[in-house]
């Protein structure tokens, strides 16, 4: 292994044939170019030879003679290199035999430097031909910076082992059919829920080609999997049906999504499948619900509509026929019937306004909610004006995910209720205000009017809730109920907020959408 190892066994060979001048000059010019730490010592450890390199290392720091091989000669070896490693090189030194006449040991030293370094010792046995031990040579190697790497590859090692662990259970606890392959249709990887809607195993599956595993019914996946990779768009969304391992036809919603590798850049493409078959067995029942109600509201809205015709029409013939003979008191039920015939109508009519309010058919895309904003306050603006008053609209864009029509009817009805619900002691001030926190938009329209009282506030959004206070203002009690109807479809809420001074504050949200530029 080392030259000095190779001189050491010619040393024993030929020692009786050459003389010791010969013989120590071959032995310096050998060793003392060497790199690495070589000294000989006597079986009590006293230091026969050092190299320069050992002298080097061990010396003292500005004497030059403790720098030099002839400083260390006759001293005890354990003193020189390490105090407290006695024992162990005991304990190390004695183990060898002619049979086995090598060992290993490392020891930490504190370099002239001040730097930790690591040495590796290869201790070896002298013997003579009748196998008596008559001395030892030791080489000593810096591998400070081989013994860092192997620990920081152990380490790295480790740390792969735990991420790799820690990925598997993220995998395996997703609900999702997770599958990640390369442009050959080799799985690379999968999850245990992936793995049994094939009726097989994690292992059994990983590194396998879907052609072996499935045969020709693979080409339709990988066909799908390759435009994708080509194309390095991801689908996202895809519907479509499935038969699992165990043969119930279901619904999945599948993500594809392409990328390179990061270290070769080969192809790759992570499969994410959702089963929604409860969801769409729920749409499918929605739609039928839905579709039963609006038939209900339009049998039922028919079914009120003809009676109350006939009420108005009666009302009417007899007040114009009977008008002489009627008393005042009788004109007054009149025009009661005549009044009660008419909000009818309008209750029939809000009714089926909110039963329809429903997301068929609703396309909710980027929407500019400033604009809808202004739209519905400046057609207000002069109304609003002639009672003294003023609306205050917010000027930065809102952009939100919505649908124009029916969030202008939100606006409009929260609007339409600060004007409706004024206080006639003063001028009415309403102002739209809005803040975006979390990804969504924070709407709020508060006026300075009457109010909601505390003990009806629960009770604001519900179909045809009106505050009994204020039943005398004109209104349906449909509003605030379509209103909140509406925001739902939207994914947001809505809620009336406690305010400590007059009037009353509404909040909706809705979620941010980018920019429209």
């Amino acid at each position: 292994m080392y030259e000095s190892i190779e001189f050491s066994r010619l040393d024993r060979r030929e020692l009786v044939k050459m003389p010791d001048q010969i013989m120590h000059r071959e032995y310096h010019s050998i060793l003392d170019s060497h790199p690495d730490l070589i000294c000989r010592f006597t079986r009590d450890y006293v230091v026969r030879f050092v190299n320069r390199t050992f002298a080097s290392f061990f010396g003292s720091d500005g004497v030059s003679e403790e720098n030099t091989p002839e400083f260390f000669i006759g001293k005890d070896l354990i003193e020189v290199v390490q105090k407290g490693q006695r024992h162990r090189l005991k304990s190390k030194l004695s183990q060898l035999t002619p049979e086995s006449p090598q060992t290993e040991m490392r020891s930490m030293r504190v370099a002239k430097t001040g730097e930790e370094i690591i040495l590796k010792w290869t201790l070896i046995g002298l013997f003579d031909q009748e196998g008596e031990l008559y001395e030892y040579q030791a080489a000593g190697r810096d591998i400070t910076t081989e013994f860092n790497l192997t620990q920081a590859l152990e380490q790295r090692n480790q740390d792969l082992e735990v991420l790799q662990t820690e990925m598997r259970l993220v995998l395996d606890a997703m609900p999702n059919k997770i599958w990640y392959k390369d442009d050959k249709n080799i799985i690379l990887k999968l999850n245990e829920e992936a793995a049994q809607s094939m009726g097989m195993d994690v292992k059994s599956v990983e590194g396998a080609n879907t052609y072996d595993l499935f045969g020709d019914s693979a080409k339709t996946y990988h066909d799908d999997d390759l435009k994708v990779i080509n194309s390095g768009k991801p689908l996202l969304g895809y519907v479509e049906r499935y038969t699992p391992n165990d043969g119930a036809m279901g619904w999945v919603q599948t993500d594809k999504i392409p990328f390179d590798h990061p270290v070769t850049g080969e192809k790759r493409i992570l499969v994410v499948s959702t089963d929604i078959t409860e969801l769409k067995e729920q749409e499918a029942l929605l739609k039928t619900i839905n579709k039963n109600l609006d038939d209900f509201a339009s049998l039922t809205s028919h079914d009120l509509q003809a009676p109350l015709r006939h009420i108005g029409i009666f009302a009417e013939l007899l007040q114009e026929e009977c008008a002489d003979n009627i008393s005042e008191d009788g004109k007054e039920y009149l025009s009661e019937i005549s009044d009660g015939v008419i909000h009818m109508r309008g209750l029939i009519k809000s009714f089926l306004k909110f039963m329809r309010a429903s997301p068929e058919g609703v396309d909710i895309g980027r929407l500019n909610l400033t604009e809808v904003i202004t739209k519905v306050c400046k057609a207000r603006e002069q109304d609003v004006a002639n009672l003294g008053g003023e609306i205050r609209i917010p000027q930065d864009e809102i952009i939100v995910r919505g649908e124009s029509v029916l969030l202008e009817q939100v606006v409009a009805n929260l609007i339409d209720n600060a004007i409706k619900y004024r206080d006639h002691t003063r001028p009415i001030k309403i102002e739209v205000s809005a803040k975006k926190s979390l990804g969504e938009w924070r709407i709020t329209v508060s006026d300075n009017g009457v109010g909601v009282e505390r003990n009806f506030a629960p009770h604001v959004f519900d179909l045809f809730g009106r505050a009994k206070p204020h039943a005398h203002r004109e209104g349906s009690g449909v509003g605030l109920a379509l209103c909140k109807r509406i925001v739902i479809l939207h994914g947001g809420t809505i809620a009336l907020i406690e305010k400590q001074d007059v009037g009353s504050e509404f909040m909706f949200t809705l979620k941010a959408a980018q920019s429209l530029e």
